[in-house]
C-alpha cells in the first residue's frame, strides 16, 4: 500500500513539472520581441498574433496549441522609431496589412492571407 502511494505522489510531480515546463515554453516564445498585438476577424473565426521585435518589424504568427506558427515576416529594415501597422479584414482569411506614414513619404501595403 504505501509503495502504490509513493507511485502515485512520484506520478503527480512529474506531472506538475511538466505542466510548469508547458507553461514556461508557451511564455518563451515571445522571447525577442518588444511588444504583440492579437486581432480577430469581424466574425470571430480566425485570429492572428503581430509581434514586434526591437526595432518596430512586425512578425505575423497563427496561434497554435504548443507554438504559434510564423505566417509572414517584415522583408525590409527595420524603423528608427515605435510604428504601428493596422490590419483591414479583405475576408475571414485575408488582411491588408498597412503602415501609414505621417508624411505619406513611406506607406507599404502588403495582402496576407491567414490560413485556418
Amino acid at each position: 500500500m504505501e509503495k502504490r502511494k509513493h507511485k502515485m505522489f512520484r506520478f503527480i510531480c512529474l506531472f506538475i513539472i511538466l505542466v510548469f515546463i508547458l507553461f514556461l515554453f508557451r511564455s518563451c516564445q515571445s522571447f525577442g520581441y518588444d511588444f504583440e498585438y492579437t486581432y480577430t476577424s469581424p466574425q470571430g473565426t480566425n485570429s492572428f498574433i503581430v509581434k514586434y521585435d526591437f526595432v518596430s518589424r512586425p512578425v505575423i504568427f497563427k496561434r497554435g496549441f504548443l507554438w504559434d506558427k510564423k505566417i509572414w515576416e517584415y522583408p525590409n529594415s527595420g524603423f528608427m522609431e515605435t510604428v504601428s501597422f493596422e490590419p483591414e479584414w479583405l475576408s475571414e482569411t485575408q488582411i491588408r496589412f498597412i503602415y501609414d506614414d505621417v508624411n505619406d513619404e513611406y506607406d507599404e501595403e502588403f495582402i496576407i492571407t491567414i490560413p485556418y
